[in-house]
């Protein structure tokens, strides 16, 4: 017996029908009793109908009824954190009101690192037009690499505009600090002539964690260098995903550069500036071949912790770096 589209919809008993049988195969969150999943195809739904119910129906009826039902095709969604963090609500609103006071005069700098690639001829996520077929190893070893590829990215909320260096070797609280006195040198202080404060926004762990002391002495480097205050709001921990950089940059960069051969920096720097959005988004990139060796241990005697002020209420996670 075959049903068509109209027909389905004329006979009620066949809704439900199918409905039953889609709720025979369904399982539900251990955590939240509203959330359900089957994994079953539509094909295959149609399928085990037919033979159920020798009623032969087609996968877009099978679509369209668990549209009805409330399921959508997706894939998981990683919000559940895995921690929690005391000052999260407070530490938000440390940064939201700095952000809208500071906005009108102050640079707002979002930076982060972007997942470490390879280069080589190595498998790399995603498609590209190609004229023939692009062979790669069929392992990723890492002797088959040819250097180690580290993007730092620093984004200036004002501005709509994103500064990326392209480490060669480690992320270090020194790389990231080298990094953002590359982008005032080059960028900020013809940008923001008058500045004499800036706001960075970065998260609470890597190599500019908020419990290390070398990103601090670091950057009592900078100010001394440039004679500008830094105010650094670290996300809380488990938060790093509103970190404005992941949303405003590193989805466009990644679709500039997924399907691509990684087989030299210069090429991986040629992709990453193409990155643009509807928006007017424009990146800049470096090549950043200095070595930053790792290990390095930084003691607190080494930090002039009499120009570091702390937040009154969140000190650990926001603090102003002083000139």
């Amino acid at each position: 017996m075959g049903v068509g589209g109209k027909n389905f919809v004329q006979h009620a008993e066949l809704c439900e029908l199918l409905s039953a049988f889609i709720t025979e195969h369904r399982a539900g969150s251990p955590t939240d009793e509203r959330v359900y999943w089957t994994h079953l195809k539509p094909r295959e739904i149609s399928q085990g109908f037919a033979e159920r119910h020798t009623i032969v129906i087609s996968n877009g009826l099978v679509k369209r009824q668990l549209q009805a039902m409330g399921y959508k095709y997706r894939k998981l969604s990683k919000q559940l954190a895995t921690g929690q963090c005391a000052d999260r609500q407070m530490q938000f609103k440390v940064i939201f009101t700095l952000i809208a006071v500071m906005s009108m005069q102050t640079p707002i700098m979002s930076m982060d690192c972007k997942k470490k690639e390879r280069l080589g001829n190595l498998y790399r996520a995603g498609k590209c037009y190609t004229q023939q077929p692009i062979k790669v190893y069929d392992h990723d070893y890492h002797y088959l690499s040819e250097g180690s590829l580290v993007p730092h990215g620093i984004y200036d909320l004002q501005r709509n505009e994103a500064y990326l260096s392209i480490g060669t070797n480690h992320e270090t609280a020194g790389f990231i600090v080298d990094n953002l006195a590359w982008w005032w040198e080059s960028f900020g202080i013809h940008h923001y002539p008058q500045a004499g404060t800036i706001l960075i926004l970065c998260d609470a762990g890597g190599a500019n964690s908020y419990r290390h002391h070398a990103f601090k002495k670091q950057m009592l480097r900078l100010a001394d260098q440039t004679g500008i205050d830094f105010v650094i709001c670290h996300y809380p921990p488990y938060a790093s995903k509103h970190n404005p950089i992941e949303h405003r940059l590193f989805p466009h960069l990644h679709r500039a550069i997924e399907g691509v051969v990684f087989t030299s920096y210069q090429l991986v720097k040629k992709l990453m500036e193409k990155t643009t959005t509807s928006t007017g988004l424009k990146v800049h990139v470096r090549i950043n071949d200095h070595y930053y060796p790792t290990g390095i241990k930084t003691t607190p005697q080494e930090v002039d912790f009499r120009r570091i002020q702390p937040h009154p209420t969140v000190p650990q996670l926001s603090y102003r770096i002083c000139a």
